[in-house]
């Protein structure tokens, strides 16, 4: 699984993080990650989060076709 790093709120701005992790949640990479960003929030920073993006050419079921 792709994980990316949403960036921070700062200063009432959206600033990018270019953290990018494959693997999966609980992985120490993100929990050190997540860390890094709660240390730093104050009330002009805050960390916006992770998402998770679908895999190219996973298919959802949903074209009407039959298998």
């Amino acid at each position: 699984m792709l994980i990316t790093c949403k960036g921070v709120q700062k200063n009432n701005r959206h600033e990018k993080c270019p953290f990018l992790h494959d693997g999966d949640w609980g992985d120490s990479q993100l929990v050190d990650h997540q860390n890094y960003h709660r240390s730093q929030e104050t009330q002009n920073y805050s960390w916006l989060g992770f998402e998770t993006s679908q895999p190219i050419g996973k298919f959802s079921g949903r074209d009407g076709k039959n298998s």
